[in-house]
């Protein structure tokens, strides 16, 4: 195992989609493919065979496993047999898995001949792809129809072969634009870079913190900016941790590498590295690290799949394979600590945007994670939802014991609850230190003072006029305690 001297300088390259985004980019040209084949008029009975067309595209975008080229054969096979007006369709069972797989290794094959551009590829693969799809269509439908031969030799050959010309010119005219759109998405990279494996270091955190954030600079996809530059931080056990900041400064990215999806999900070039209680997220699978940190979007509706509150509970106890008897008696104890006991059967549809978000945290919170990471959870939730989060995220924090991260522009309402705070601006950590620390650094320094609780400001302008108070203020109850009901001269006037 190599040893890394300086975590900094350690790079990692990955494709966006992880390991399933082969499944993505196929999936979305099939459908393509299937509604140009619906709608393509013919020309002397001839069109091209969209479908083959796309799938070879989508096999040279994302060079997936001659087993997973099969597995994108055997899904045009089924979108081909379900509308195809042919005598025979199952024949497409056949010949599309093996056509796919003989794609992909035309795909794989052209590293061995430098000559070859991908355009060029392109035209080669949807040429010959389809002659090998229709040869073996038309050679099972003339055995099993008992045709004659020369129906076999002089109809159906020649038709076979004009619709590979077609191909040959229709797929790099796809190809060309799928590249670029899936390029930008940051789905498919410059095929120089290859992507990076860290399977062979020995990879240490500085900290024994439960995560760790080392000198991590992020690029998403093929963009040439950073996303965040050189973060460092840690989350200890027990923390409740804001980070705060500007839209667009950083504060979601982030988060998606505390939780691994930065960079094995999004893809792009990060720089550095984060270890999640001692596990480097190179080195380790997305749902492996779900069982250490639960994450909750910003769009947490986009996580609810099934029809009632229990269900929902137990899908994500079901997904990690406990058992049934563990699945009841967890879901109640999961309802009772986000306070939706009572409302097993009622169904998802029919409940408030606060209760949806209280579901979506239990839901994570099922598995027993030790970390939970909220991405702006309050985005959504009118002021009274918003207190009653806040009031049950802290409770989880000090009874359960359970760490919390969360990115939130309300400070106001995370104030008495938190410990600690940070701000990001411009992709970079300015400030980080306790709550009340990183606010009063805030507003003396002038930096996203919008964000600042109201009360605290107005204790912090007090202040500076000559008011001698105990603490800043936190909550009206602190301030009125603080004042002691009497109302300083320089006030009244």
């Amino acid at each position: 195992m190599e040893r890394v001297a300086d975590i900094s300088k350690l790079v990692y390259r990955h494709k966006q989609g992880g390991q399933f985004r082969w499944v993505t980019v196929s999936v979305l040209l099939l459908a393509i493919g299937a509604i140009l084949h619906l709608v393509s008029p013919s020309v002397a009975g001839v069109t091209p065979n969209w479908v083959i067309a796309t799938y070879c595209v989508a096999i040279q975008l994302t060079r997936p496993t001659y087993k997973q080229a099969v597995g994108i054969g055997l899904v045009a096979a089924l979108i081909t047999l379900m509308t195809s007006k042919s005598a025979f369709p199952y024949g497409n069972l056949a010949s599309e898995p093996i056509a796919a797989l003989f794609c992909a290794l035309l795909v794989h094959g052209q590293a061995r001949f430098a000559f070859v551009g991908e355009k060029t590829l392109a035209i080669i693969s949807g040429f010959f792809t389809t002659v090998l799809s229709g040869a073996i269509f038309v050679t099972l439908l003339f055995f099993i129809m008992h045709l004659p031969l020369t129906v076999y030799l002089f109809g159906m050959w020649p038709l076979v072969l004009v619709v590979a010309l077609c191909n040959a010119v229709v797929t790099p005219l796809i190809y060309m634009p799928a590249h670029h759109f899936f390029e930008k998405q940051g789905f498919v990279a410059d095929r120089k870079e290859e992507e990076t494996s860290h399977a062979n270091y020995d990879l240490k955190p500085a900290s024994q913190a439960l995560i760790s954030v080392e000198h991590v600079t992020y690029y998403y996809g093929s963009s040439k900016s950073s996303a965040i530059k050189d973060v460092s931080l840690v989350v200890n056990k027990g923390d409740f941790l804001v980070i705060t900041g500007p839209a667009g400064c950083g504060k979601s990215t982030i988060c998606q590498a505390m939780v691994g999806a930065v960079p094995q999900f999004y893809g792009g070039q990060m720089q550095g590295m984060v270890f999640v209680e001692g596990q480097a997220v190179t080195q380790t699978t997305i749902p492996k690290l779900a069982m250490h940190v639960g994450f909750v979007p910003a769009d947490y509706d986009s996580t609810l799949v099934t029809m009632t509150v229990e269900e929902e509970i137990a899908f994500a106890m079901e997904n990690r394979g406990y058992d049934p008897a563990r699945i009841t008696s967890r879901i109640d104890q999961v309802l009772t600590q986000v306070g939706l006991k009572g409302l097993e059967k009622r169904t998802i549809t029919g409940l408030s945007g606060g209760q949806r978000q209280r579901l979506a945290i239990g839901a994570v919170l099922a598995t027993n994670p030790e970390i939970l990471v909220l991405d702006e959870p309050t985005s959504s939730l009118d002021p009274a939802g918003t207190s009653e989060l806040y009031e049950l995220v802290g409770r989880l924090n000090k009874e359960e014991g359970i760490t919390l991260v969360v990115v939130d522009h309300n400070l106001q309402a995370v104030l008495p609850y938190a410990n600690r705070a940070i701000l990001v601006m411009d992709g970079e950590i300015v400030k980080d230190a306790s709550m009340l620390d990183t606010l009063t650094y805030m507003y003396e320094e002038r930096l996203y003072t919008d964000a600042l609780p109201s009360l605290f400001v107005g204790y912090m302008q007090l202040k500076a006029a000559g008011y001698a108070g105990q603490a800043p203020w936190i909550c009206v109850a602190d301030a009125l305690e603080d004042i002691r009901g009497e109302v300083p001269t320089y006030v009244k006037g």
